[in-house]
């Protein structure tokens, strides 16, 4: 089998593992030394699947009531891809702590906080110690970031990893100096943002696209960074009254808007230019009534698919994907809670090695 292997072209492989299931993937990556290597080689990675396998949502953990319970995660999978089911999405490989909750999720690739909280709550002021940490479910391996020198705040944190370019991974803060601060696994150092008006970001969102970190400022603009901390552009909303959300989806920046019984949804295809396309525009009372949901019920806007074009929205404890080429509505999964900060839709990453250009 290995000189068999031996002779097949790197083009052809790259073939062969794009059409394995997650599991098969692992498998053959073990045929030879050069198909391991050839796996995680970010040249072939566009062609391996990178379709969305589940979402993890931030939820208390036990019986206690929501402010003195510990602290977890859910998972809500979306693949029909038994592979998949091998991934910790649990993330028992990490430490075992007392709580954990993800922040952030890019192309494989979770930023996750654990820490220790005093008796007293489990309020970001009751907290004794905390570590923050990049890890690969599918792989099982992570890795801790290091501090920055003020130490870590509570501010806002994302992630940015794009495997196409890079193993690297970047971590965006928001510190209580009112600064982007940019952590990069190249350097393993963290920078100060070049971008001056950073103190106007007073309730900041980021997504990761392109390789670089578009942040929002909770009013009209979208602010381009790259994960050396320069500043690149800056990109006016269409519309900014509701709520908002920021995302990517099938290699697009993404903009989506509730506003009363609406919603919309943007594509921005020129980003020096700031040019947004309005792409869907949602009717939410027509939509609850062809499913037949009560119009009463309160819709919240989550994430976009990565691939394609594909909403999640949560409605009571059900987690819903709406289709918006073709109006079709799907319940996937339910939460045990109604509580979290966000929704996170994860895509595995079946190369391993991350945080350096040597696997």
């Amino acid at each position: 089998m290995v000189r068999c292997a031996a002779k097949l072209t790197d083009d052809l492989v790259a073939e062969i593992l794009s059409r394995l299931p997650t599991k098969s993937f692992f498998r053959f990556q073990c045929i030879s030394k050069s198909w391991l290597a050839l796996s995680s080689d970010p040249y072939y990675q566009n062609k391996f699947p990178r379709a969305a396998s589940g979402l993890f949502f931030n939820v208390p953990s036990g019986s206690a009531p929501i402010h003195r319970s510990r602290r977890g995660i859910q998972y809500i999978c979306l693949s029909k891809n038994d592979g998949d089911l091998a991934i910790d999405t649990a993330l028992s490989f990490l430490p075992n702590i007392w709580n954990m909750e993800v922040l952030s999720s890019c192309n494989g690739l979770l930023l996750c906080r654990s820490w220790v909280a005093h008796s007293r709550g489990l309020t970001p002021c009751g907290v004794k110690a905390q570590s923050i940490y990049v890890c690969n479910p599918a792989t099982s391996e992570w890795v801790i970031v290091p501090k920055a020198k003020d130490t870590y705040s509570y501010g806002y944190l994302a992630l940015g990893f794009d495997p196409r370019i890079s193993r690297h991974y970047h971590v965006l803060r928001f510190d209580f100096y009112g600064r982007f601060v940019i952590f990069s696994s190249k350097t393993n150092e963290w920078v100060v943002s070049q971008v001056t008006d950073a103190r106007e970001y007073h309730k900041p969102e980021a997504t990761f696209c392109h390789g670089i970190f578009h942040v929002t400022n909770g009013l009209n603009q979208v602010a381009g960074v790259d994960p050396e901390g320069k500043f690149c552009y800056k990109i006016e909303l269409p519309e900014s009254d509701g709520i908002k959300y920021l995302g990517h989806s099938g290699a697009y920046l993404r903009y989506m808007l509730q506003c009363k019984d609406e919603i919309k949804v943007w594509m921005l295809t020129d980003c020096y230019h700031g040019e947004w396309v309005l792409k869907h525009w949602i009717n939410i009372r027509v939509m609850l009534q062809k499913y037949g949901i009560p119009v009463t019920q309160i819709i919240h806007i989550l994430e976009f698919h990565p691939d394609v074009d594909i909403v999640f929205l949560q409605i009571q404890q059900k987690i819903f994907s709406y289709h918006l080429n073709c109006d079709r509505l799907g319940e996937v999964g339910d939460l045990y809670h109604i509580y979290g900060r966000g929704c996170f839709v994860y895509s595995a990453c079946l190369s391993k090695g991350f945080g350096d250009e040597v696997a």
